[in-house]
């Protein structure tokens, strides 16, 4: 597309991937939770956790208002009478433990294709929902590739929102009409980067209609646009 200025990608199901989806996370952070001794019921702790995830992603859904995972997590140990400052650095090692354990890999084409963006002289920014906290060694890898790094955990707001576009959009220096968003899903990517006047790329990882300005299969097809 001519007289692009910047280019921003969703993280999960764009450029990375989980390898497994085996249990759910929950499952190793209370495993974690429990060798540092908090006495909790395996099933009274998982019937009220799972009950507090459901509040939250009905409450994501209305409202996109953020939070860190480790929120739910100590709303859940509320219920056992523990309270937020004692067992909050106790909850964030249980839950940096839980996501230790996801495999998550990238898309072959994708660091290809951000690198070739940026020899191009392309403004790259990420913009990511996720209420899993980056590590420090995850965050510096993403800055190899990245201009700007939004997180809805950090962000407060989660696509789409317009507010996480238009932040790193300022944050980018780019204007709306002159920048592309990528991602996969048509609701939080394509609809919300099209309310505040991005033009749009779909990753087409499901057969799926969108209103995307353009549709790829490969990531590397957008060095061609």
């Amino acid at each position: 597309m001519l007289g692009l200025e910047a280019v921003t990608f969703d993280d999960f199901y764009t450029l990375r991937y989980s390898v497994d989806e085996g249990e759910d996370i929950i499952y190793p952070i209370l495993r974690a939770l429990k060798r540092q001794e908090l006495d909790v019921n395996d099933e009274i702790f998982l019937k009220r956790y799972f009950k507090e995830d459901e509040l939250y992603r009905k409450g994501l859904k209305e409202t996109h208002h953020e939070s860190l995972l480790d929120n739910i997590v100590m709303k859940t140990l509320a219920a056992f009478g523990y309270e937020r400052k004692p067992v909050s650095r106790i909850v964030k090692k249980a839950v940096d433990y839980g996501l230790k354990t996801r495999k998550i890999r990238w898309f072959p084409d994708a660091k290809r294709t951000l690198l070739t963006l940026q020899k191009k002289g392309f403004k790259l920014g990420l913009i990511s929902n996720t209420h899993w906290r980056f590590s420090i060694q995850l965050r510096n890898e993403f800055k190899n590739f990245f201009d700007v790094i939004t997180l809805s955990y950090e962000h407060g707001y989660a696509k789409p929102h317009p507010s996480i576009f238009l932040d790193t959009l300022t944050k980018l220096h780019a204007t709306a009409s002159k920048s592309l968003h990528v991602g996969d899903d048509p609701i939080a990517d394509i609809e919300g980067a099209k309310n505040v006047g991005m033009k749009t790329a779909f990753i087409k990882r499901r057969e799926i209609k969108t209103e995307a300005d353009i549709e790829v299969k490969q990531l590397i097809k957008l060095t061609t646009l």
